[in-house]
């Protein structure tokens, strides 16, 4: 047997020995007295251990506890973080949606045109087409070839509709071309034709212009009126370069649309406008 085993039961030996010595001799006050210095005396330090063994292992099961609850409240406050953070972006998309509508009804009282307002609920996910479509229809009063615009300018027209619906055909894409002039100088022999340039810097390109034309960097290009199809004075977007052509004959013009294509959100479809007498002239429909 180990000697650590052969001390636990000489302690427990004389353990009892002292209390049959305490039974055996009675009321024995010294002797007594004795007895307890030598057995506080012994097992102070065990007990002092167990104390102190006791207090940790309470004080670990405390801060498993607090532990616990730290996780727990931590999970609370994240979720009201992130409530109140949703709540949040919320109420800045209600504002910036309010600001947008209050411009559009600003628009259509200052407007000369019929117009009824319409919402981009689809795009055209492929890159060969830059259309979007809107939740009005034919039951509407839309058809084909109605101006599409905004408070910004020109977006484009109807290319189809259906009952409910409509896809337009921005000025971005190739199949659309408008007959445009510069609002600045509004020379009638200087009439060019707008239409998709560059997709990835979302640019438009003026072209057929005459070498003499006056126009310059920074100038606002409008709608012309010629064709039928868009009315006069529809802002289109701003110059950014000019020069000539590949054949050096004419001249032409890079524009940046006023018109954030990436961006529509709400439109106007043109149902009626009035025509202008010089706007009755002839002329080709770009489409």
């Amino acid at each position: 047997m180990k000697q650590s085993a052969w001390r636990i039961i000489a302690i427990f030996g004389t353990m009892l020995l002292l209390l049959s010595l305490i039974s055996f001799l009675g009321d024995d006050s010294v002797f007594i007295s004795f007895v307890d210095d030598v057995f506080f005396a012994g097992f102070s330090p065990m007990q002092g251990f167990v104390s102190k063994a006791g207090l940790s292992i309470s004080d670990f099961f405390k801060e498993i506890f607090q532990f616990r609850n730290l996780q727990g409240e931590n999970e609370r406050l994240l979720q009201e973080l992130v409530a109140k953070d949703n709540f949040h972006h919320q109420i800045l998309e209600l504002q910036k949606e309010n600001y947008r509508l209050r411009e559009m009804l600003d628009f259509q009282e200052r407007s000369s045109y019929e117009l009824i307002p319409a919402e981009v609920i689809a795009r055209d996910p492929s890159n060969w087409f830059e259309t979007i479509t809107i939740n009005r229809g034919s039951a509407q009063g839309v058809r084909s070839g109605m101006a599409v615009i905004t408070s910004q300018g020109l977006v484009g027209s109807v290319f189809k509709v259906s009952k409910t619906s409509s896809r337009i055909l921005l000025l971005t894409d190739s199949r659309r071309a408008v007959s445009a002039m510069v609002m600045r100088s509004r020379e009638p022999g200087s009439i060019g034709i707008v239409e998709g340039f560059s997709k990835e810097n979302v640019t438009l390109r003026m072209s057929n212009l005459p070498p003499e034309a006056n126009i310059q960097p920074g100038d606002t290009i409008i709608s012309s009126g010629l064709g039928g199809v868009f009315p006069k004075g529809l802002i289109i977007g701003t110059v950014l370069e000019t020069g000539l052509d590949q054949y050096g004959l004419l001249q032409q013009a890079i524009v940046i649309p006023a018109v954030n294509f990436n961006r529509l959100e709400e439109v106007f479809v043109v149902l009626a406008y009035p025509h202008d007498e010089e706007d009755e002239d002839e002329g080709d429909e770009f489409f």
